[in-house]
């Protein structure tokens, strides 16, 4: 079994690195459009699009057939075009190539990093979201970026060497070991960013879409615990290899909470702050995940 898993994990490296010089020998432009393209043409056809497909008719059932079959292609295109994107991901942290990356409203981030404090920056799997901490570096936000290992551990090696050389970013893995790392960066007031979109089963129970979704709890935790404000963000693909990265107003902890009741409210309102920014840019987010606790989908309406 460890032969035939090893056989597997080599034979997805392989691929992977294939499909990285690929798109590598275009420039980052002509890779996010072939990207593209791939992704409308090939990724709807897998099989396993159905998911994207049940989980925008569970939450958003009032959408016509024609609609979610236009936001699965745009996330399709989106996809493909962030895969194609990895190739160049160095590329974007290049001062030169500042103009690719637009950040709205971090002057808030700046005056806090200037007064010698720090924070969490949270967000989802929207656009291209490896952008998020490459935005930060423009900022000069030291700190770290948490990860979700991956099953490959070859793939998972290539990741965070590749995220170590595109960023400053300590790279710290969910979990136990994880988890000290954030609190010594926390200590030392330096910023955090996180994705806090995926399932966690171990997490808390909130909603999202109206439907339960077990989310994690850490970004409220760290918050309540810490006394450090919460930075909810935004990407967004503006056109093609170009992006918009949107920093909104913080969620702190209440002086004198309780602090069970208080993690509860943050990460509530880190769910509702999701929803809303799927809901204006449904085609950019990534449908796949398997988000809602089971229950039968909503039957698709045809019209």
């Amino acid at each position: 079994m460890a032969r035939k898993g090893t056989f597997i994990h080599l034979l997805e490296y392989a691929v992977l690195k294939a499909t990285l010089a690929f798109f590598g020998a275009m420039n980052v432009d002509r890779a996010s459009d072939a990207g593209g393209w791939i992704g409308r043409n090939i990724g709807m056809r897998l099989p396993f699009t159905n998911r994207a497909r049940d989980n925008i008719a569970l939450v958003l059932p009032d959408l016509t057939r024609e609609e979610r079959e236009r936001v699965v292609t745009g996330m399709w295109d989106n996809l493909g075009r962030t895969i194609a994107e990895y190739a160049h991901l160095e590329v974007f942290a290049k001062p030169e190539e500042r103009h690719r990356i637009e950040v709205v409203h971090a002057e808030t981030l700046r005056a806090l990093a200037a007064s010698g404090n720090g924070g969490i920056v949270v967000s989802g799997h929207f656009a291209n979201w490896e952008i998020l901490p490459v935005a930060m570096q423009f900022e000069d936000l030291d700190g770290g970026e948490v990860y979700r290992h991956a099953n490959n551990p070859y793939v998972n090696e290539w990741m965070i060497g590749l995220r170590e050389r595109v960023t400053r970013a300590v790279q710290v893995p969910k979990g136990g070991p994880g988890a000290r790392t954030l609190v010594k960066l926390l200590r030392e007031d330096k910023f955090i960013a996180m994705l806090v979109d995926q399932k966690m089963n171990d997490g808390i129970e909130a909603k999202l879409f109206g439907h339960r979704a077990m989310t994690t709890g850490a970004p409220a935790g760290l918050s309540v615990r810490y006394n450090v404000p919460i930075f909810p963000a935004c990407i967004e693909r503006v056109k093609g290899a170009h992006f918009r990265v949107t920093v909104y107003n913080p969620i702190a902890a209440r002086p004198g909470a309780d602090a069970f009741e208080d993690v509860m409210r943050i990460t509530q309102e880190l769910n509702d702050f999701l929803e809303e920014r799927i809901r204006e840019r449904p085609h950019e987010w990534l449908w796949l995940h398997n988000r809602w606790t089971k229950q039968k989908p909503a039957r698709r309406r045809v019209r």
